[in-house]
């Protein structure tokens, strides 16, 4: 009997210790998840349950020594560095990502740009059963009940409440289901705010004069780099330029290279590029995510090609027209099919 009592108690002691190294690994990244939410549209839930059981709640080997917490495998289009552990095999290559945020989007670009995982994306956010049982049919894993403990991380865990709330409101969210969390652990954007003391200026005669307007200057508030990028319908991450940015300027901001920015966005000369333009890190499709596209005033086809996601190339083929052509305010353009013949 005292056999079965201890060995019931060293068990409710581990199962507790794994269910708050689970909630403190969702105190830590939350707010990442569902950052990827707001721009790659896959639930919040999901990628923190699949966070937590692939790193063993952030302690698995990894997850320590390669930041890699979704247990993604090198594959043949994966150029940076690796890392070797024994999975279904001895040995195999790993990804290796400088920091938990590169792991996080590589995960989201993992499963938005492979056609295994697109009719995921027809599902509502807040169906996490759906997208669940849609990740073990699509293959992302060999258990055959994968579906079904993510499910249960889910439930156990309450995350399915962060898949109806924005960024702001993760840390309060955090506080409601787990209790007080360190404000700087969850945001990593956040910085205590520090009231100084201004010195009184002495006291001067009062001046007649003619009443004027003060106009008080509001602080600009900085974007961070990630949070600018934004994920197009047609599945591609794009900004939208800024007044006086540069290419090269962008490239180092986001680690890639002027050539491969003008290629994907179709500029002749680094100095083609313009403000409020749509910019890709990626290539731009053959066909728009819709049919048609209705043009604005000031637009030209290029413009729209950016705006489309389309390239402009097929842009024009599909329009039956040359790099010349100027469209009318109001002209409504094809993105898909081609125009017919007069």
């Amino acid at each position: 009997m005292r056999k079965l009592f201890l060995v019931l108690l060293i068990l409710g002691v581990t199962i507790q210790a794994q269910s708050d190294r689970e909630v403190e690994y969702v105190q830590k990244h939350a707010y990442l998840a569902v950052e990827e939410m707001e721009i790659y549209q896959i639930p919040a839930s999901i990628t923190l349950a699949q966070g937590i059981l692939e790193t063993g709640g952030g302690q698995s080997r990894l997850a320590e020594q390669a930041k890699n917490h979704f247990g993604i495998k090198c594959k043949k289009e994966w150029t940076g560095e690796t890392i070797t552990h024994d999975d279904d095999a001895i040995g195999e290559c790993f990804r290796k990502y400088n920091s938990v945020q590169e792991s996080y989007r590589d995960h989201s670009k993992f499963l938005a740009e492979r056609p295994f995982y697109r009719k995921l994306f027809d599902l509502k956010l807040t169906d996490y059963k759906g997208w669940a049982h849609g990740l073990k049919k699509a293959g992302y894993a060999t258990n055959p009940r994968y579906g079904y403990i993510l499910i249960s991380k889910i439930e156990n865990l309450n995350l399915q409440e962060f898949d109806k709330i924005g960024k702001t409101d993760v840390y309060d969210k955090l506080v409601s289901l787990y209790g007080p969390v360190d404000r700087k652990l969850v945001d990593p954007l956040y910085k205590e705010e520090v009231m100084v003391a201004a010195t009184p200026e002495p006291k001067k005669k009062p001046v007649v004069s003619e009443p004027k307007t003060k106009t008080m200057e509001v602080p600009k508030r900085e974007i961070s780099p990630r949070a600018r990028v934004k994920r197009h319908p047609i599945g591609k991450e794009y900004i939208v330029v800024n007044q006086g940015e540069t290419l090269s300027q962008i490239a180092k901001t986001y680690e890639t290279e002027v050539d491969k920015l003008m290629k994907y966005n179709e500029l002749d000369r680094p100095e083609d590029l313009r403000s409020d333009q749509y910019l890709f890190f990626a290539k731009k499709r053959n066909r728009g995510a819709k049919k048609y596209y209705k043009v604005q005033s000031g637009e030209n086809m290029y413009v729209i090609s950016q705006k489309t996601g389309i390239k402009l190339k097929q842009l024009l083929r599909r329009n039956r027209v040359d790099e010349s052509y100027k469209p009318a305010i109001g002209e409504t353009l094809y993105l898909r099919g081609r125009k017919p013949r007069k």
